[in-house]
């Protein structure tokens, strides 16, 4: 059985990386030869009959995925949709002050008919309506494809609405016909509810945001106010696993559980009942209790998993291996979700388990102090290799941070905030008193783990970048350390650590015309990175919110880390605009940057100077860069004002021209005439019908034109007459919302150019 297990946990996450689905047809006799395994006893056969079964389960699962997928005609259309609230509405707000409830929707009905398909829907509500799990609603929305950015170094929340589910995007604005339905008063999706409540509860409690939003995170999973600035911290030190209700938060309700049914069972024996099995029993109903208010998670799920194996072992008077429990636990997973694999958060919880196990295979006879030390010493070192590769980093303090938070909320902070929860559901008003205390220890540790962590920021997190390949070596050779005796396996495993650690170091390069030209995928905004040699220069951050979560943190510095690159030669804000600067404040205090010029009235920082037309410079590779716009003007819009960027490199000439419109590309055209001849062009304005004008296009002429705008976007970008210019001009045309990030490397002079899209490199049929 453990042999057809593995083969099916293969064949399923193997299933899950196919680029396309192969014909649903194929489903037959991979039925067939997945009942192999009733019939032989080879092992080899019965891996080989599991990996059928997992594909055959994976196929199927991706053909219902795809085929509920909302349809191309149907993106952005007005709709109505009719079903329940299936999830603990995230409530945030937006720039501007505007309310935003983002939550998933069970879909019962669609109208128009032809939209019919999508079965849950991941929606944003802006009205003022409160939205209860459990409520049947009627709204009016818009919807798009489940959509992600694609960029190398950075997380796709592609792969997470296909791990989830979800088979349309969308919003519902306030001022739409929106109307809350009837209900069943018992609903499958009552404990929704009662996680909603009791995380109302905590948010009333007049504590610090961040104590409460960790309190509700380690209470109920309710991970939404749990900002970036504070989930920087917690990752700064190595402890943010810990707002992750896991196998050990499920562990420790499940030991209760056991206690509690012993007494129970003390009690009972003098009556002269028997009752053996009480105290398993307990333990697995708790737990599963537990696991209701933290949302099955998918870590909740595996502990649970193992957890009924042992209950079920001892029933039958059996025994059970936790190995074999942690395969059982990863087939039964990846049979009722088989995408469960796309997310970190299936390898962190099976990973970090296994590590375990094989950690306690060596730990056998040692002294409890030198388990305790070594289990934390060795699960940072675990967290090198796997935080460079889901991460981008690790902490360098993980190790004490987790001797002192690992006690403290596993043995404090959860207990009591249970002890908080089962009281509110009592009716019980020691229920604030409880949560206060559970609260007290985080109130108090918050303050100076910031002050420690602005004052060490460069010493407490390693930042690391590491592909596959890398983390799998490096995973071994932590596996390798801590094997006895046997000096030359432990210098071989120290070796093997090294092309981890050193992957973020550049080399002395020679300098050269050779020149990448990377546009990342920002959604609706632009940024474009040029690298040759050491030298990097950064046009542009992409959106998002400057004081929160924007392009720069998410996808820019990501990028950049995974490219070695430690510091910037140029860095341009083309103009003020959130959708090209968003990040620069964070992107300035992650690296330094030797040059920086900026357009229109983006002087905050109180770095750099203006962009001015005529200004140059030149790399030692050769690579020649001139603005071409602004001028010395006063009264100039924001957009006009961008930075018009020309870069020459050997015979290929490439212009960033950020949003400018018609007339300023007609000023340009008048003032540079044979100069913007080239054979690159970046859209200005990201398509827009005010830019790209054909006095523009006629005198640059590009043979590869670069479009930057957001999938589906709100502003119809790119503009259809402006696609019917670019065409006509015969050249071959790029565009991120459709390829994602694009890399165009120059070599021989500029002669030779090789372009890739990175969301076709890495294909995947759910994207």
């Amino acid at each position: 059985m453990q042999s057809w297990m593995i083969g099916m946990v293969s064949g399923t996450i193997f299933a899950g990386t196919w680029p396309v689905l192969p014909p649903w047809p194929l489903l037959v006799p991979l039925a067939l030869l997945s009942m192999g395994v009733l019939r032989v006893q080879w092992w080899v056969t019965r891996v080989l009959c599991g990996v059928c079964c997992g594909c055959f389960l994976g196929l199927a699962y991706g053909t219902v995925l795809l085929d509920q997928r909302l349809v191309a005609d149907c993106v952005g259309t007005p709709l109505t949709v009719e079903g329940q609230i299936i999830s603990l509405p995230v409530v945030s707000e937006i720039r501007g002050g505007v309310p935003r409830q983002r939550f998933e929707f069970s879909v019962n009905e669609i109208s128009p008919a032809r939209c019919l398909g999508p079965s849950k829907l991941m929606l944003s509500y802006y009205g003022d309506d409160t939205l209860l799990p459990g409520e049947n609603w009627r709204f009016d929305v818009k919807l798009k494809k489940p959509w992600g950015l694609s960029n190398p170094g950075s997380y796709n929340i592609q792969a997470w609405f296909a791990q989830e589910g979800i088979d349309g995007v969308g919003s519902a604005k306030g001022k739409g016909l929106h109307q809350r339905l009837p209900s069943d008063q018992f609903s499958i999706y009552g404990y929704q509810r009662v996680r909603w409540a009791i995380s109302e509860q905590i948010g009333q409690l007049g504590l610090k945001p961040d104590v409460m939003a960790m309190l509700r995170a380690l209470t109920v999973a309710d991970r939404s106010g749990i900002g970036p600035d504070l989930w920087r911290l917690l990752q700064q030190y190595g402890v943010n696993h810990l707002l992750v209700i896991s196998g050990l938060h499920v562990g420790l309700v499940a030991a209760a559980g056991f206690l509690l049914g012993g007494v129970f069972v003390r009690l009972c024996f003098p009556m002269g009942l028997t009752g053996n099995w009480l105290p398993s029993v307990c333990a697995l109903l708790l737990a599963t209790a537990y696991g209701a208010l933290a949302g099955f998670s998918l870590p909740v799920q595996r502990a649970l998993c193992m957890l009924l194996c042992f209950v079920a072992a001892s029933l039958t008077s059996r025994s059970s291996g936790p190995s074999n429990n942690l395969l059982l636990a990863a087939t039964v997973v990846l049979v009722m979700n088989p995408l469960a694999a796309l997310g970190s958060g299936f390898w962190l919880s099976f990973g970090a388990v296994a590590a375990l196990l094989w950690l306690a295979q060596w730990q056998r006879g040692a002294g409890a102090l030198r388990r305790l030390l070594g289990t934390h010493g060795f699960m940072s070192l675990v967290m090198l290799p796997l935080g460079a590769l889901f991460f981008g980093g690790a902490s360098l303090v993980a190790m004490l941070a987790n001797l002192l938070m690992i006690p403290l909320v596993g043995m404090v902070v959860v207990p009591l905030s249970l002890m908080a929860v089962v009281s509110s559901l009592c009716g019980w008003a020691v229920a604030s008193d409880l949560w206060n205390l559970a609260g007290w220890p985080l109130q108090q540790l918050l303050p100076p783990a910031t002050q420690l962590a602005e004052a060490g920021d460069k010493w407490l997190f390693l930042h690391l970048t590491g592909s596959l390949p890398k983390a799998l070596l490096g995973l071994v050779a932590v596996g390798l350390l801590i094997l006895p005796g046997a000096k030359t396996l432990k210098l071989l495993a120290l070796v093997s650590l090294l092309p981890l650690l050193l992957a973020q170091t550049q080399g002395v390069q020679t300098p050269s015309l050779d020149t990448s030209v990377t546009v990342l995928d920002v959604g609706q905004g632009t940024s474009v990175v040029i690298r040759s040699g050491e030298r990097t220069l950064l046009y542009d951050t992409g959106g998002g919110d400057p004081e929160g979560v924007n392009m720069g943190s998410t996808v820019v510095l990501p990028y950049l880390r995974q490219q070695g690159v430690a510091s910037l030669d140029s860095f341009v804000i083309s103009h003020p605009d959130l959708d090209h600067s968003a990040g620069a404040k964070g992107l300035l205090a992650a690296m330094p940057v030797e040059r920086l010029r900026y357009g229109g009235d983006w002087s905050s920082a109180g770095v750099g100077r203006p962009c001015i037309a005529g200004e140059a410079w030149r790399w030692p590779g050769g690579q020649v860069f001139q603005f071409l716009s602004p001028a010395r003007e006063s009264q100039i819009s924001s957009n006009d004002a961008s930075c018009v960027l020309h870069i020459q490199v050997g015979r290929f000439r490439l212009l960033l021209p950020g949003d400018i419109g018609t007339k300023r590309e007609q000023a340009l055209v008048k003032y540079w005439g044979d100069q913007l001849s080239g054979d690159w062009l970046m859209a200005a304005h990201h398509g827009s019908r005010t830019s790209s004008s054909p006095a523009l296009l006629k005198w640059v002429y590009p043979e590869t034109i670069v479009v930057s705008s957001g999938y589906a976007n709100r502003f119809g970008h790119p503009h259809p007459q402006v696609l019917q210019r670019l065409q006509q001009l015969g050249g071959t045309i790029f565009s991120t919302a459709t390829h994602g990030a694009l890399e165009f490397k120059l070599s021989d002079g500029g002669d030779k150019v090789e372009a890739t899209a990175f969301r076709q490199a890495t294909r995947r049929y759910w994207m």
